[in-house]
């Protein structure tokens, strides 16, 4: 059919139609090479280092709650005191287990971890062991049994151990120059408060009794103890490592303020990228060396018990799962607890929504199955059907399923999170490559 109209009514109604087809087409062109903003970068790291504050906040809290539950049961020993101690201890671990996915992008932040989480422990260094005990070959301390002895040789030369004292453990961890040697941080006080766990892969955490800090009914576990001695130390111990994880944590929370100068501050005005370099790494280093790698498949392989975190009183499946949550609560820009934080809209997640939803999709649903597979190793702890000592047993074939499946999902988590700092344009790097830039 002939179109009636005029040359000057068909090329204008053309140019209507170009029109129209540039003002869908430009809009969409637009949005698929847009970027983030600096503003926008820069929000992120703003939100994360306030979050981070506030999770150390509740993790010092929390400490200070620990200590006041360690010094009643010094000053009143009791099996009620000192219950009240191990409940304290595993509420301490709250709000701690989810700072560390701060841990691996920040150097300040891991080198200072090392004296409020190390693990494992040579425990026999501390107190009495089983006669079971499996000591370290390279760590000729680790029978020596600070609480029961009287000295010590230290570097030619023998140091009294009368009483225990801040700069006495500070000394021997400095110079015995061993990993094994912990003598600070939430492990040693577990320790304490429990004892050696010596059930293996069976039901069972340490059975450490009241009277091991009792003066008048002094113990070594099921021994009489020759006098109140080594009972008094425990006590001096005890109360000794609560305070420095109290100042440990207090110092690490200032490093996060807000405060002009603080490495909190710095990373939020340095470089960008290099301070999302620092935050995406330290979440997916967390997510698939560490968790997935360190504290899961390594247990999982070797069936050891002893490699398993919170070994002495088998809280293992809730700092796992509680170091999950960390990751995830940085993504999202979330935290419940005493201090709770919630920003959405300055999150990693919403900036990949914004830019990349398709990636943003599959983040999503990756975090979704990672919770899950973690949710379902914690829910078999605190209903005490298993602990992660009997998930790795060798011959528990669906308990290893559970942990490879949780395995699994921070692997794949991962690597999303490391195409999401590619799409950003950041080439992911380790903190040693990036010097002190942004801390």
């Amino acid at each position: 059919m002939q179109d009636a109209r005029s040359p000057r009514e068909r090329k204008a109604h053309s140019g209507n139609r170009l029109t129209l087809l540039l003002l869908f087409v430009v809009p969409l062109l637009f949005a698929c090479s847009a970027k983030p903003s600096e503003s926008e970068k820069r929000a992120v790291l703003a939100a994360y280092r306030e979050q981070a504050y506030r999770v150390y906040d509740d993790a010092y809290q929390s400490a200070q709650l620990l200590y006041e539950q360690v010094d009643a049961l010094v000053n009143n020993p009791s099996n009620e005191t000192l219950l009240a101690a191990r409940q304290s201890w595993r509420a301490a671990r709250v709000p701690y287990s989810q700072t560390e996915a701060l841990r691996f992008g920040h150097w300040f932040v891991d080198e200072w971890e090392a004296r409020v989480n190390s693990w494992p422990i040579d425990e026999g260094f501390i107190d009495y062991v089983d006669d079971s005990y499996l000591a370290s070959e390279t760590n000729a301390w680790a029978r020596a049994n600070i609480i029961g002895s009287d000295s010590i040789a230290v570097a030619g030369r023998e140091v009294p151990l009368n009483y225990i004292v801040f700069k006495q453990l500070q000394m021997f961890e400095s110079v015995a120059d061993i990993e094994a040697v912990v003598v600070t941080g939430f492990h040693a006080l577990e320790f304490m408060l429990w004892g050696q766990d010596t059930h293996g892969n069976a039901r069972g955490a340490g059975e450490r009794p009241w009277t091991d800090f009792s003066l008048e009914h002094c113990t070594n576990g099921k021994f009489v103890a020759a006098s109140e001695k080594p009972c008094r130390k425990r006590g001096e111990f005890l109360k000794t490592v609560s305070v420095l994880l109290m100042r440990h944590l207090q110092e690490m929370r200032e490093h996060w303020g807000a405060g002009e100068g603080t490495p909190g501050d710095r990373l939020v005005r340095g470089d960008i990228d290099t301070g999302l370099n620092r935050m995406i790494f330290g979440l997916s280093a967390l997510s698939a060396e560490e968790l997935a790698g360190e504290r899961m498949q390594v247990a999982l392989l070797t069936h050891a018990p002893e490699e398993e975190q919170d070994c002495f009183s088998d809280d293992t499946h809730n700092s796992l799962w509680y170091n999950a949550k960390g990751i995830e609560n940085f993504y999202y820009a979330r935290y419940e607890g005493y201090s709770s934080f919630h920003a959405p809209e300055r999150s990693l997640s919403a900036l990949a929504k914004r830019y990349y939803p398709e990636l943003a999709g599959e983040l999503d649903q990756a975090f979704t199955q990672t919770r899950v597979a973690m949710q379902a190793i914690r829910e078999q702890g605190e209903s005490h059907q298993q602990f992660v000592d009997q998930l790795i047993a060798p011959d528990n074939a669906a308990g290893n399923a559970l942990l490879q499946s949780a395995i699994d999902r921070l692997q794949a988590q991962a690597r999303l999170l490391n195409r999401l700092a590619r799409n950003l344009g950041i080439e992911l790097m380790a903190p040693a490559a990036l010097g002190t830039a942004a801390q």
